[in-house]
């Protein structure tokens, strides 16, 4: 997150300048969140809506808290008082938040470490599972929508299958939001929307690597599409490609680059894609 932090004030200002209207602001990490409610309240003064702030306990939160620590031991009942930590800030804050997330489940980070023992790996998920629960629940109880994360190892699908029962069963088709970054199966596109959630598209889309996600892209209405950055992470390719760009991060303005090849993509102009696009991020959330 650093490359953002360290220049927000100049990306912010050079997305306004570029004519953006709105950023979701995601906090995954209780250290974060200040930073966020600061942020927006800088930019949205004199009754401003430039920076919605959304909070959640990233699913990997849990691993970089307590296993790359070294602790091993009652890894569900320590969880259990980082989410009663979590839950005391968002009822403190609430009426500065609108969105819970980032929030979901993340099973990919676990083929990156294969000294995970299998007993590690279900507590792990457990625990993902619980907290995605709870966040649900917030999101119910003060009616705002989700940022829902879904990663997987190569091939797989199992936490996406998961999330969508859980919010099937908890979430009793009442819960919205986007699916954030939504590379996974498209299989499992039309489940998503039937749930009543929009996809988000980053600048995958603008990869070479990115044909898949054109894909989803191209079966995804345009009432359901949302666009996002995921800075730092995820530069667009006229970035990645430039040699003459030494720090090479993703940023709000590059929204304009993510949008041009969209609009290639569903066949429409980037003038009409925007209007609709400003449309459904309003629609979801403000």
């Amino acid at each position: 997150m650093e490359p953002l932090k360290s220049n927000s004030d100049e990306v912010i200002h050079r997305f306004i300048q570029e004519g953006g209207k709105h950023i979701l602001t995601q906090g995954t990490d209780i250290v974060d969140f200040d930073d966020n409610f600061q942020l927006a309240k800088k930019y949205n003064m004199g009754g401003k809506d430039i920076i919605q702030v959304a909070i959640g306990l990233h699913p990997t939160y849990f691993e970089e808290t307590f296993i790359l620590n070294n602790i091993t031991e009652q890894i569900y009942e320590k969880s259990q008082k980082e989410i009663e930590k979590f839950k005391e800030i968002f009822e403190k804050r609430k009426k500065d938040i609108s969105a819970i997330g980032e929030c979901g489940l993340d099973y990919y980070q676990f083929s990156l470490n294969q000294t995970y023992s299998e007993d590690i790996k279900e507590q792990l998920k457990e625990v993902q599972k619980l907290m995605l629960k709870e966040e649900i629940e917030l999101a119910l109880a003060n009616k705002l929508p989700m940022s829902i994360h879904s990663r997987d190892p190569m091939g797989e699908s199992e936490s996406t299958k998961d999330i969508l029962r859980i919010l099937a069963q908890e979430g009793r088709g009442l819960v919205t939001g986007s699916f954030h970054s939504y590379t996974g199966d498209i299989k499992y596109l039309e489940d998503i929307l039937a749930l009543g959630f929009h996809i988000g598209f980053n600048a995958i889309i603008t990869y070479k690597s990115g044909e898949s996600v054109r894909e989803i892209l191209k079966k995804t209405p345009l009432d359901r599409i949302l666009f996002e950055t995921d800075g730092p992470f995820l530069p667009p390719q006229s970035v990645r490609k430039n040699k003459k760009i030494r720090n090479k991060f993703a940023q709000p303005s590059d929204i304009k680059e993510i949008m041009e090849v969209a609009a290639e993509v569903k066949n429409i102009s980037f003038e009409k894609l925007q209007e609709i696009t400003d449309e459904n991020y309003q629609r979801v959330f403000l």
